[in-house]
């Protein structure tokens, strides 16, 4: 009898065990001591030498740096629609993916596996949502052959139409921000959303208000897409 109880537990134990979702200690970060290879001189000198690794059970999953220093915007006060002080267009950093990846944007447009340049942009305010985060901030990946000076890109159908290459289409390449954590972050953690199939990375990034060093809290959704 206690030999078909402790049957019974263990098939029930193993039916559980495949039914739950993929937990987040497959995916890990660490600290990347090089920077990234096929810049701009320009946009290679505003990038930080150093950066992060993400890597999960199968390898190498993307690289990320940010800039050196991010300006935040003047008087910036965060609000429900808007939560990171930057100005749209703004340099925010780097992202790379491996040659055996297939990477793609928040809409689910195909990315080829490479490096792209990281900007700062705003959704348009009309209500027309992204899907899975209320903010408009997000973030627009563009190719390096083409995005050649760290200057901040004031205009926004410029800047759409520059990240638009980076996915092949007519649409940016979209890289969703989440809301951050409202103090900055020692280090750098990933967080796989087993429920919307995100994988979130979120670090710090080296702000500067005048002359004052602000670190600023980044929440990136590096690998996923909308269900919407």
């Amino acid at each position: 009898m206690a030999v078909r109880r402790w049957n019974f537990l263990l098939t029930l134990f193993t039916l559980l065990s495949i039914s739950l979702p993929l937990q987040a200690a497959d995916e890990k970060v660490a600290p990347l001591n090089e920077a990234p290879a096929g810049l701009s001189a320009e946009i290679a000198a505003a990038i930080s030498d150093s950066g992060y690794r993400i890597t999960d059970a199968s390898g190498i999953v993307c690289d990320l740096w940010f800039a050196r220093d991010l300006p935040l915007k003047p008087k910036f006060k965060a609000n429900l629609r808007v939560k990171y002080p930057l100005q749209a267009g703004q340099l925010v950093g780097v992202i790379r993916y491996p040659a055996s990846s297939k990477p793609n944007d928040f809409r689910g447009q195909a990315l080829k596996p490479g490096t792209y340049i990281l900007r700062y942009g705003l959704q348009p305010d009309d209500g027309n949502h992204l899907g899975t985060s209320d903010i408009r901030d997000f973030l627009v990946g563009c190719p390096p052959d083409k995005d050649k000076s760290p200057a901040r890109i004031s205009d926004v159908k410029q800047l759409f139409k520059l990240s638009a290459g980076a996915a092949g289409t007519s649409h940016p390449a979209i890289f969703l921000l989440i809301p951050p954590p409202e103090q900055p972050v020692e280090g750098a953690t990933v967080v796989h959303d087993t429920e919307k199939h995100l994988l979130i990375f979120q670090a710090s990034a080296p702000g500067k208000d005048g002359d004052k060093a602000v670190p600023i809290p980044f929440k990136i959704v590096t690998v996923g897409k909308s269900d919407g």
